[in-house]
């Protein structure tokens, strides 16, 4: 689910957004996946809850694809 918190800093109010299932939030500007959002109130950014864990969790996928790459190259047999 989407949590958010409104925090001040310096006078200004902010809002902070992340899911406390541990996925990405999708949305803000620069569109995008983020682990955390933190944007100034007055904006009223909105965000989804994504499908995605963050990058920690997909480092085995990465860590695959590359090998995959290496031995399609020719770099490891």
């Amino acid at each position: 689910m989407i949590v958010q918190e409104t925090y001040e800093l310096n006078g200004r109010q902010f809002i902070r957004t992340y899911s406390d299932a541990g996925r990405y939030v999708v949305g803000g500007v620069p569109s995008g996946e983020y682990v955390e959002a933190n944007d100034p109130a007055e904006l009223g950014r909105t965000y989804t809850e994504g499908e995605l864990m963050p990058a920690e969790d997909r480092m085995e996928s990465l860590a695959d694809k590359a090998e995959a790459y290496d031995i399609l190259t020719g770099v490891v047999e």
